[in-house]
């Protein structure tokens, strides 16, 4: 695992809840084949068949979870603890009416 900058970490953060956002619906809606048989008295059978490994896709989707959780975690910390260069507050900017 290789260091990363703040900026290479949000763009990878967008990277990962995209992803997220992908196997969600890959999980809930898409993950499934469906053929329906039409029998001759207008009755109706519908056969859903899986298109991947439940247990391999929620692993997946539970790690990338993760990982967006950590490297949240991770940016945050680090915000923490750096200062803004070449800036300093002044309260007085907001204007105070007298």
């Amino acid at each position: 695992m290789a260091q990363i900058t703040i900026n290479e970490g949000l763009a990878w953060l967008k990277t990962l809840k995209k992803r997220h956002e992908e196997l969600l619906a890959l999980r809930n809606d898409n993950a499934h084949r469906e053929r329906r048989f039409y029998g001759a008295s207008a009755d109706k059978e519908i056969v859903k068949e899986a298109v991947y490994d439940v247990k391999v896709l929620d692993r997946l989707v539970t790690r990338v979870a993760r990982e967006v959780r950590l490297l949240e975690q991770a940016l945050k910390s680090t915000n923490a603890k750096t200062t803004i260069d070449g800036y300093e507050q002044d309260d007085a900017a907001l204007g105070e009416l007298s």
